[in-house]
This record gives structure tokens, C-alpha cells and sequence, in this order.
């Protein structure tokens, strides 16, 4: 067990130099450490900003080239293509990048177009707002399967 002699000797034997010191040097790490973070956040932000910024100019691009190749092509049938909802959701879906998918679309309205002797167009895409996504509805099913039986 500890003992000590002098109660007094502990209250005066801080050595206040040390302490400030560290207490200093803790909070200069610290506050470095969060203008790094807040700089490296900066950063990231500009960086995304330019890479869908460029996405945006190409997909101009896209449209122009679009609208310029259909003014110089014969008349062409327009067909809207609208995925049906199939149950209600909390959340909206974000914008993303579906290329491919609309490719697929495309690719077999070209190919209906050319069975019939037409040629289609698709004149717009929506996602519908109303849907579970996979993951979403796999969850539920999981939540729910003791209330099944």
C-alpha cells in the first residue's frame, strides 16, 4: 500500500511549464488536424463539382448533337418509356449514371422500330417515384418473415 509522509508534497510538486506546455501543444494538434479535415473537405468538394460539371457539358453536347442529327433525318415516331411503380417508398431515388440501362432501352426500341420499318426515338426516361428499391424490399421481407407463418 502507498504512503506518503507529506500530503503537502504532492499539491506543490506540479510542474506548471509542463503542464501548460502540454495543454498548448494539444490543442495546436488538434486545431491542425481540423483545417486539415476542413481543407481536404474543400478540396473533395471542388474536384466533384468539376468531374459533374464536366458530365454535365457532355451530356449538352450529347443533346445538340441529338437535336442536330434529327433535323437532318427523316420524320421520326416518338415513344415515351415509363417503368410502371410497383409499391410506395419513403425516399426518392438520387440522379444517377444510367447509361447502360438506357442503352438496353434504346437498343430494343431500335429493334421494334426496325421489325415494323420505323424508326423510334425515345423521347424520355423517368424513374418511377413510388418504387422499393432491391435492397429496401429485401429488408422488409426479412423484418417481416416471423409475422408470415
Amino acid at each position: 500500500m502507498f504512503k506518503c509522509s507529506s500530503p503537502t508534497l504532492l499539491a506543490t510538486d506540479v510542474d506548471w511549464g509542463l503542464v501548460g506546455s502540454t495543454v498548448i501543444t494539444g490543442l495546436v494538434v488538434v486545431f491542425l488536424i481540423l483545417a486539415i479535415l476542413v481543407f481536404f473537405l474543400w478540396a473533395f468538394g471542388k474536384i466533384f463539382k468539376a468531374i459533374n460539371g464536366a458530365a454535365e457539358n457532355r451530356e449538352k453536347k450529347k443533346a445538340e448533337a441529338e437535336r442536330a442529327a434529327q433535323q437532318t433525318s427523316k420524320p421520326v415516331h416518338t415513344a415515351s418509356v415509363i417503368p410502371s411503380p410497383s409499391e410506395p417508398e419513403e425516399e426518392l431515388y438520387e440522379d444517377e449514371d444510367d447509361d447502360e440501362i438506357i442503352a438496353v432501352i434504346a437498343a430494343a426500341i431500335a429493334a421494334y422500330g426496325a421489325a415494323e420499318g420505323k424508326q423510334y426515338r425515345i423521347a424520355s426516361i423517368k424513374r418511377p417515384r413510388s418504387a422499393r428499391s432491391g435492397w429496401s424490399a429485401a429488408g422488409i421481407a426479412e423484418n417481416m418473415r416471423g409475422f408470415m407463418n
